[in-house]
């Protein structure tokens, strides 16, 4: 049998045998049954991406739980802290001085200068931000898709973050005078 055939037929026996039981774990944490799908769908979809590579020390098993347990507690901060972003904009007073269509043109105008600015920055830090922030990847797990230090991917997006900071430090300053 060759590597990949074995690789297959493991992860179809892992996967076989431990759905079901991990998808009621995350259910218990997100409560949710989608979204509790989704975990773990992405769960067995990283271990298949990262068969080879994934160093697991313990059983498939604890290994798969504490996978899910992990993402699950990052979803539900991701999802806490997008609650919290739509509370506080429905607090915001709403300004008198722009209708909806000005409001839409600013928002886009503005997401394709942050777009432009990270399609500026070195390849390799670009991909890293846009794994951290718009795929809301962890640092560990960008590092092991990129096989990269999780330091290294910690540095890139902070150096990213600093750079964007600079470059849209005159947009804070127009956006608080209109």
């Amino acid at each position: 049998m060759n590597k990949e055939a074995f690789k297959e037929r493991l992860f179809k026996e892992v996967y076989e045998n431990h759905w079901l039981k991990l998808y009621l774990h995350s259910l218990k944490i997100v409560d949710d049954e989608d979204d509790a799908k989704d975990i773990v769908q992405e769960v067995f979809t990283n271990l298949w991406h990262n068969f080879d590579s994934v160093g697991i020390n313990t059983s498939y098993s604890s290994y798969l739980y504490a996978s899910v347990r992990n993402r699950a507690i990052n979803y539900l901060a991701h999802k806490k802290v997008i609650v919290d972003h739509e509370r506080y904009q429905e607090a915001q007073p709403k300004s008198q001085s722009f209708n909806e269509p000005d409001v839409f043109l600013i928002e886009k105008e503005l997401a394709r200068q942050i777009n432009a600015e990270i399609d500026s920055l070195p390849p390799k830090m670009a991909a890293i931000f846009r794994k951290s922030r718009f795929e809301n990847k962890s640092y560990k797990e960008i590092a092991d898709e990129l096989e990269i230090a999780e330091n290294t991917v910690k540095k890139q997006v902070s150096r990213a973050l600093q750079l964007m900071r600079e470059k849209f430090l005159h947009i804070k300053y127009y956006l608080f005078f209109l």
